[in-house]
C-alpha cells in the first residue's frame, strides 16, 4: 500500500510540473503575439505557479482519493479527467488577460477570435472531464472537489471582470457571488469547524453552473470583440434573467442540503473524512 501511495504521489508531481509548463508555455506564446507589461507577466506567472501549488498540495494530502468509486481499482497517475479539471483551474489567470487586455487593442480583430475559439474549448473542458472519467471507470473524490473547484475559479474571476466592464446587471452579478463564491466559502468555514458535509451533486444544480458558464462565455465575446447592438444586450438582459432564477432554486436546494447535513451530524459520525461524497453519476 505504501509502495502505491508513492507511486502516486510522484506520477502526479510529474504531471502536475507538465500541466504548469504547458500553462507557461501558453502564456509565453500569448506574449509573443501581443505586448504585455512586465508587472502582469510577473503577476500572471506568480498566480498560475501559486495554483499548481495548491493543486500539488491537495494531491499529497488527499492522495488516497486517487481511486476509482465504482471498482475500487487504485489509479497511480494523473487521470485524463483530472487533467482537463486542473489545466482548467490553472489556466484561469492566462484567460482572465486574454478577455481583459486584448478588446483595448483595436486592429487584433482575427487574435480575438482565435481567444473565443481557444476559451470555448477550455470551456468545453467542463463537460468532457466527467464524460471521460465515467467512460474510463475513473471517477474520483479529488475530481469531485476539484471540478467545483475550477468552476468556482472560473465563474468568480469572469463575473468580477464583465460586472467591472459593465456587461453583468449588479442583481445578476451579487446572485452569483453569494450562489458560487459564497456557499463555497461557507462550506470551507464548516470543514475548518469540523462539521462534516455532503457533496452532493444534483441536475439542478450541475444546469445551474453551466448555464452560468455559457452565459460569462457569451458576456466575455461581447467584451472581446467590442460587440455594441441592442439585441445582443437584450439578450444578455433575458439569460441574465433565466439565470437569476436558476440561480435561487439551486441555492435554496444548496441550503436545505446543508440544514439536513448540519441537522444529522451524528449519522455520519463513524466517517473519518470531513467531506462526505455520495457517487451519483
Amino acid at each position: 500500500m505504501k509502495n502505491i501511495r508513492t507511486k502516486k504521489k510522484i506520477n502526479v508531481t510529474i504531471g502536475l510540473i507538465l500541466i504548469w509548463m504547458f500553462c507557461i508555455f501558453l502564456y509565453f506564446t500569448f506574449i509573443n503575439l501581443i505586448k504585455i507589461s512586465l508587472f502582469i507577466t510577473i503577476i500572471i506567472l506568480i498566480s498560475e505557479t501559486i495554483l499548481c501549488l495548491f493543486l500539488w498540495l491537495f494531491f499529497m494530502i488527499k492522495i488516497d482519493w486517487l481511486k476509482d468509486l465504482n471498482t475500487g481499482r487504485e489509479i497511480t497517475y494523473l487521470n485524463i479527467s483530472n487533467v482537463l479539471s486542473s489545466v482548467r483551474f490553472t489556466l484561469v489567470p492566462l484567460l482572465i488577460v486574454m478577455f481583459g487586455l486584448v478588446p483595448r487593442i483595436k486592429e487584433l480583430f482575427y487574435f480575438r477570435i482565435g481567444i473565443v475559439i481557444f476559451g470555448i474549448l477550455i470551456g468545453l473542458t467542463d463537460l468532457f472531464d466527467g464524460f471521460i472519467a465515467r467512460k474510463f471507470n475513473e471517477i474520483t473524490n479529488l475530481g469531485k472537489i476539484i471540478d467545483p473547484v475550477g468552476d468556482f475559479l472560473m465563474i468568480t474571476a469572469f463575473s468580477i471582470l464583465l460586472y467591472y466592464n459593465e456587461i453583468l446587471e449588479i442583481w445578476f452579478f451579487i446572485l452569483s457571488m453569494i450562489r458560487i463564491p459564497g456557499l463555497f466559502i461557507v462550506s470551507i468555514l464548516l470543514i475548518s469547524l469540523k462539521i462534516k458535509i455532503n457533496l452532493k451533486t444534483t441536475f439542478l444544480g450541475k444546469t445551474t453552473i453551466f448555464y452560468i458558464l455559457c452565459l460569462l462565455g457569451i458576456g466575455a465575446i461581447k467584451l472581446l470583440l467590442n460587440l455594441n447592438y441592442h439585441y445582443y444586450d437584450l439578450f444578455l438582459i433575458i439569460i441574465q434573467i433565466i439565470g437569476s432564477i436558476l440561480i435561487i432554486l439551486s441555492s435554496i436546494e444548496k441550503i436545505k442540503q446543508m440544514i439536513y447535513i448540519l441537522r444529522n451530524q451524528d449519522k455520519f459520525k463513524n466517517n473519518s473524512d470531513n467531506i462526505l461524497f455520495e457517487n451519483n453519476e
